[in-house]
């Protein structure tokens, strides 16, 4: 009897980079000429808060850059985003820092692979999809410590992965530094 744990795959036939990123960007009718985005259900859990901190702190250094919020908030979670636009809002960002809400399935792929980094900053999560979608699509990540990204970024190729005590610093010093060297 031979145990194995065998995790979650990813499509690579739809989950592929972009054969040019920029052009892809541009297709996706937001503004700016790069994209970061975070991706699931609006909620603290999923940390959708700690990417809106982290991109108020990143997008003023990068004014070619546009932050996707990506996902839906449930009635219950009606009021945290409310609050979220509201200090986007308030921070002059609203432009740049945008809830497009939730996504076509047949859609994120191609929007996914248009974007230079996702940022998972979740809580919680059980295991993680949205950093193995993004790798399969050459997209890298900034994560929280949390599912299975620790594994993701395992030799820091991929992903790096920020610790709880200083997250939204460390996080903003990793995304600014990732934007900053356009090889990424």
């Amino acid at each position: 009897h031979v145990e194995a744990v065998v995790p979650h795959g990813v499509d690579c036939d739809i989950w592929r980079p972009a054969e040019d990123r920029a052009a892809a960007w541009s297709a996706t009718g937001y503004p700016g000429k790069r994209g970061v985005a975070a991706v699931g259900r609006i909620r603290e859990s999923k940390g959708t808060d700690r990417f809106v901190d982290t991109m108020l702190r990143v997008l003023p250094n990068h004014p070619d850059v546009t932050a996707l919020v990506l996902g839906q908030a449930r009635p219950q979670h009606a009021a945290f985003l409310d609050g979220l636009k509201e200090r986007v809002r308030a921070a002059g960002l609203a432009d740049r820092l945008l809830f497009p809400g939730e996504v076509p399935p047949a859609e994120m792929p191609a929007l996914i692979r248009a974007c230079s980094l996702t940022l998972p900053l979740p809580r919680y999560e059980p295991y993680g999809m949205t950093p193995l979608e993004g790798m399969a699509s050459g997209v890298p990540f900034v994560g929280s410590p949390t599912g299975d990204f620790r594994t993701f970024a395992a030799d820091g190729s991929a992903g790096i992965v920020v610790e709880e005590e200083h997250l939204v610093e460390d996080a903003g010093a990793a995304v600014d530094a990732l934007l900053s060297n356009h090889g990424w």
